[in-house]
């Protein structure tokens, strides 16, 4: 045990790190999906237009893009376990300020801290489980996969919390449920991180962020993760409305489907993305995730097709998960392209710049195109275009560089 990296707290053993950091990520994206799902009563509760409540949204995402590249540059300063501890800290500041806010301005200021707070955790994160003891006794890529997990998972339990908490005056108060296990996650994080030697973990290694951003690896992870990105947030803001308007499916029933397919689809293609990435590593050492990669995008693209094609009664589920499962397969490899591929200091701006450039080029504008689209043309033929041109894009870049 004296030969471990950091101080854990007592009974979490050589992983305890790795989890704590998997549950932290868990309340990440459990508090974004519950905010969401709160949207209409927030609506109606401070008396919002469209465009305001558009804006609230943006807000978090706004500050979470910009906060992130500046967060992989900090680490150069600060140590490793009081920036990301500070993180959860800050973020699990933002939901509690975010619950109890008493009008619109604290509003904004708590999903604000929330998303600054929110980008320190998914751009760190990655950075040192790829350094510890998980990562190496799980592999590479289970190790990581366990740690996106989180997304799906997350989302799907914020959502449940979201459908089953009361339609009552108190309903903000749901969005204080993350925030003392957040607290407590900070705590055990920044002990975890005690006795840490930082020539160890922080870094080994030399490089400059200008020379990995143009290697070819970083470059081919930061578009395939854009595609990605942009497909998953079209999906995610119109396949409800476009399962109601089009299938003719109810609201519930539709919701059921998507949430469904995220958490099934989603969960069941990271770990399987992670794992397949640690036995095309086992085969060929210098190998990055190629097949795992561009044979996810083909199932995505598979269960795009199906979901467009099938009638109300069909296999709409079952291309929701097949489409769902297929994005998500490639998470892993296309992440460890930049995480393998340099040292520490210059892979964690890096990651940095990949969660800004995957949101702006992503799910930033992809809403607002499938809505211009459907407006000049159909919902049906919207879809169809700007979910498959990104797919197929993404294949051809996969292929073309297989060899990166």
């Amino acid at each position: 045990m004296s030969r471990l990296y950091c101080r854990l707290p007592d009974g979490l053993g050589p992983s305890g790190l790795a989890y704590l950091l998997l549950f932290s990520n868990l309340l990440n994206y459990l508090d974004r999906q519950l905010f969401l799902s709160l949207f209409p009563l927030f609506r109606l509760r401070f008396s919002l237009p469209d465009l305001t409540l558009g804006l609230l949204a943006s807000s978090f995402t706004a500050v979470y893009v910009l906060v992130a590249p500046f967060a992989g540059i900090l680490i150069r300063a600060l140590s490793p376990g009081a920036l990301i501890s500070g993180g959860i800290l800050v973020f699990s500041a933002g939901m509690a300020i975010t619950g109890l806010a008493p009008d619109l301005r604290t509003l904004f200021a708590g999903r604000m801290l929330t998303g600054a707070g929110e980008a320190v955790l998914t751009t760190l994160a990655p950075v040192f489980l790829m350094k510890r003891n998980f990562a190496r006794v799980q592999g590479t890529g289970t190790g990581l996969g366990i740690f996106y997990a989180a997304i799906p998972v997350g989302s799907a339990m914020g959502f449940a919390l979201g459908a089953i908490f009361p339609r009552t005056w108190d309903f903000q108060y749901a969005l204080l449920i993350p925030v003392l296990p957040g607290i407590l996650l900070s705590y055990l994080v920044y002990r975890s991180f005690e006795g840490t030697r930082d020539d160890e973990i922080r870094f080994k290694g030399k490089g400059h962020v200008r020379e990995g951003f143009f290697k070819k690896s970083v470059l081919l992870s930061f578009f395939v993760q854009s595609a990605i990105t942009f497909v998953l947030g079209g999906m995610a803001a119109w396949i409800s409305v476009y399962l109601t308007r089009v299938k003719g499916m109810g609201l519930s029933r539709a919701n059921f489907f998507s949430s469904g397919a995220l958490f099934v689809g989603g969960l069941s293609g990271i770990l399987l993305g992670g794992f397949l990435l640690d036995r095309e590593r086992r085969e060929e050492s210098g190998a990055w995730g190629f097949r795992t990669t561009f044979g996810g995008l083909l199932l995505g693209a598979a269960g795009i097709i199906i979901v467009l094609a099938a009638p109300a009664n069909g296999w709409l589920m079952q291309g929701l998960i097949l489409a769902t499962f297929g994005l998500f397969l490639g998470t892993v490899p296309v992440n460890c392209l930049i995480l393998t591929r340099n040292p520490p200091l210059v892979s964690a701006p890096l990651m940095g710049l990949s969660l800004l450039i995957s949101h702006v080029f992503g799910d930033l504008p992809s809403p607002s195109l499938i809505g211009w689209a459907s407006q000049k043309s159909s919902l049906d033929h919207s879809l169809g275009f700007f979910l498959l041109v990104p797919v197929f894009s993404a294949m051809m870049a996969v292929f073309l560089y297989r060899k990166v």
